[in-house]
């Protein structure tokens, strides 16, 4: 397939077998998707009102704090992720990739060729358009504020063959986008973000570099990169997407503030918005004493933390049962999450793999689905495997 990564770093990484998923499971998890994006979209206005120290408290840079309030775009997030457990009928929230999830291509492109090589019908179709809908509607929205036709340019790390090819599958989308790596991008303080070709650039599509990262970047002069490309945003210098709304969704603290509000009842959610933390979210904080004292397992995961890094699993006793060999964000606060297992498949040679779901959630709306597969914590060497559903499965009942 073209530009595509079968093979990373000399592994492989998509398989060229599929498991089958039935319908009822693929339309829950749309239906899940839906609904969790719901709470969110309730409790972000929570985060625009808290103040610096409740910010601060939810892990997030103080930096970075004028930015978080900005509203620059409806809706929170362009292209977004959810992580899911199914466990039988159980569908239960892991995370949500609101600022920069990656699994893109796979789900809406690749996944359905490899479902229907090897006899399933596809679970994505049509998908793919209103992947391209959505990217060219969010670059539409931010030319609204512009007196000028925008220079739009797609980044990413320009070494990383992932990261730059998901990028340039987006990219596509949009007539007249242009293409520039990161370390070419040059940031001239309170005048503009310029490409490799000297044009100022008027938006900027990130979808793989994420702010906490930017944030720790420097010059060769000790300049904060990062604090200046924001400083750009915040003056209306630059429109950037995803939106500065979907950095404020991404923490996983913000699954604490949720848990908080429906464990003590807060009448700021109505009863049918209760309903669907109880049935989607698992408990979450940020300590883990409630887990401790009712001898519960428990996941620790970094709040600005991606692809299983630095993740741990503790038994009820606090003692590990499993712990990520990366620890790229030690550094970071953490949250505290219910343990849920993993469902396992027996993959053609024998071995088995723990899998999670992810549903992309496009503009506020359900999208393609996807299957990674691997360790029991789900990491950057997990597998790519394709879904399907039997051929004639609705007549078959």
């Amino acid at each position: 397939m073209e530009s595509f990564w079968d093979v990373l770093d000399g592994e492989v990484y998509a398989l060229t077998e599929a498991m089958p998923v039935p319908k009822e499971t693929i339309d829950n998890l749309r239906t899940a998707a839906r609904d969790a994006y719901s709470i969110f979209e309730k409790v972000i206005p929570i985060l625009w009102t808290m103040d610096d120290e409740g910010l601060i408290e939810l892990g997030f840079p103080k930096v970075a704090l004028p930015f978080l309030r900005l509203q620059t775009m409806r809706p929170l997030s362009i292209i977004s992720r959810f992580d899911f457990i199914v466990s039988g009928e159980k569908i239960s929230v892991m995370e949500w990739n609101a600022d920069t999830p990656t699994f893109i291509k796979e789900s809406f492109e690749v996944n359905d060729r490899i479902a229907e090589k090897v006899g399933l019908d596809s679970i994505n179709d049509g998908q793919s358009k209103q992947l391209a809908e959505s990217v060219r509607r969010a670059v539409e929205a931010a030319e609204h504020r512009m007196n000028q036709v925008p220079h739009v340019v797609f980044t990413s790390h320009g070494d990383n063959i992932e990261d730059r090819w998901t990028t340039e599958y987006l990219q596509r989308f949009v007539a007249g986008a242009t293409y520039c790596p990161l370390n070419e991008l040059e940031i001239r303080a309170e005048d503009g973000l310029y490409d490799q070709q000297g044009r100022r650039i008027d938006i900027l599509y990130r979808q793989t570099f994420p702010i906490e990262m930017a944030l720790l970047d420097r010059d060769e002069n000790g300049r904060e990169l990062g604090v200046l490309l924001l400083q750009l945003v915040e003056m209306g210098l630059l429109e950037i997407i995803n939106p500065p709304s979907a950095f404020l969704m991404q923490a996983k603290s913000v699954l604490a503030l949720i848990w908080l509000l429906h464990e003590t009842s807060h009448e700021y959610l109505t009863t049918a918005e209760h309903d669907i933390i109880e049935r989607y979210f698992l408990p979450t904080y940020l300590e883990p004493t409630a887990f401790l004292e009712r001898h519960q397992a428990f996941v620790e995961k970094p709040i600005f933390g991606r692809e299983g890094d630095t993740v741990t699993i503790h038994q009820g006793n606090g003692a590990v049962m499993y712990s990520n060999e990366q620890r790229s964000f030690a550094d970071q606060s953490a949250v505290y999450q219910q343990y849920q297992p993993l469902p396992t498949w027996q993959l053609q040679d024998g071995a088995e793999v723990a899998y999670m779901f992810g549903v992309f959630v496009l503009g506020g709306r359900p999208s393609a689905v996807g299957v990674r597969a691997g360790e029991r914590i789900t990491g950057n060497r997990s597998y790519f495997l394709p879904i399907g559903q039997h051929k004639n499965q609705e007549e078959d009942g």
